[in-house]
């Protein structure tokens, strides 16, 4: 006879599936425990190990223990501390100051940087530190930019060098605003340093180059002080540069006095050139003695009136060494001069030398190129008287 098995009418529904358990306390449990029951299902168990219900697990005792820790926070040890590059400063995670840094997580201060480097925000490891501004590398330490060279960065990078013709007055400048023209250059560290021309200079203490005093000047560009100002050519150093007075000259720019023209030589004031000495009168420029020529007495032969000039004498006249004027010029016995010309003496005339024709004595006549009075014989029913 056939035994029934089947469940009481009733307990079809209460009979548990394979899973067993865990559908039972899945129906039977409420919805916080759910997540529990399933990870116990989950394991695999060996035939010796016993099976905890997930509904005799106690959470209660973890209740309020567990939180999220908000950046820049870490969890460590159950505790939030800060991270790297963060140091606590009152109960507040704040970031390491510029120049310092912090590698590791936790509440301790942030280590300071080497001296003259500094850090952006939230350093967090010793490469962080860099050289500051006005800085630069060197040797694995940092040291201040050299002058006429300057910084406006931090960073591992070289100085910057000022525009040309410019300096800084220390060194480890932080702008190129702190370049300035060197002195005898005027301009701007943005616009650029251009020498100070010809005839002026430019002090340290001067805005823009300024002119030399009245009557100097300077022999290049980019003077840097007054002392480069020297008289020019023609004047000579006094309380200021005053012309160099008449027969005296100066050819150079310099500091140095006047000199002499020549001897029977004269010059105008503010004479720049030997050149400009000329000789006296009856004297004209010799230069058989090398290229300064001297005053040498006008030839024979020849006037000399002066200013460079030299003349030779009419034709049939003659002069003596340093003659000035034509008329020192003779005409040969027998001619007399007219208009710088020596002409024969003419009839009842003698010329005895002396440029001039003179008339015969009344009653009396000579020919033509007579040179004396002797000359002059008298005419019929007249003679010669001795004189008295």
């Amino acid at each position: 006879m056939m035994t029934d098995t089947s469940p009481p009418a009733g307990e079809l529904d209460a009979r548990e599936p394979d899973t067993g358990r865990c559908a039972s306390a899945h129906r039977a449990r409420p919805l916080e425990r759910l997540l529990a029951t399933l990870l116990l299902c989950a394991l695999v168990l060996r035939p010796t190990d016993a099976i905890v219900l997930g509904e005799d697990l106690n959470f209660t005792e973890y209740d309020g223990r567990v939180d999220a820790c908000a950046h820049p926070e870490v969890a460590e040890n159950n505790t939030c501390v800060c991270s790297p590059g963060f140091t606590r400063a009152a109960s507040v995670c704040t970031s390491c100051a510029l120049g310092k840094y912090k590698e590791d997580t936790g509440d301790h201060p942030c280590t300071s940087c080497p001296e003259h480097q500094t850090t952006f925000p939230n350093a967090s490891e010793a490469s962080d530190c860099i050289c500051t501004f006005g800085y630069e590398p060197s040797g694995g330490t940092c040291q201040p930019c050299g002058v006429a060279s300057y910084k406006n960065f931090k960073g591992n990078n070289t100085c910057l060098p000022c525009t040309s013709n410019a300096t800084t007055a220390l060194s480890g400048s932080l702008y190129a605003a702190d370049c300035t023209c060197l002195p005898g250059f005027e301009g701007a560290f943005d616009t650029g340093c251009s020498a100070c021309p010809l005839d002026s200079f430019r002090t340290a203490a001067d805005n823009a180059c300024r002119p030399c005093p009245a009557n100097s000047g300077t022999p290049t560009q980019a003077a840097a002080s007054e002392a480069a100002c020297v008289c020019k050519a023609g004047f000579h150093p006094a309380a200021l540069c005053v012309a160099c007075p008449v027969n005296f000259y100066k050819p150079e720019l310099a500091s140095s006095p006047c000199s002499a023209c020549p001897v029977h030589a004269t010059s105008p004031a503010a004479s720049s050139s030997r050149e400009q000495c000329t000789c006296d009168p009856g004297f004209s420029h010799d230069y058989s003695s090398g290229p300064a020529f001297s005053c040498a007495a006008c030839a024979a032969g020849s006037w000399c009136p002066g200013q460079r000039a030299v003349h030779p004498c009419p034709a049939n006249s003659l002069s003596s060494a340093g003659a000035a004027a034509l008329e020192q010029c003779i005409c040969a016995s027998s001619m007399f001069m007219q208009d710088g010309t020596c002409f024969d003496c003419p009839a009842d005339f003698y010329c005895p030398g002396d440029n001039q024709k003179h008339a015969c004595p009344g009653h009396s006549a000579a020919p033509q190129r007579s040179s004396a009075l002797a000359d002059c014989v008298c005419d019929g029913g007249f003679e010669k008287q001795s004189p008295a």
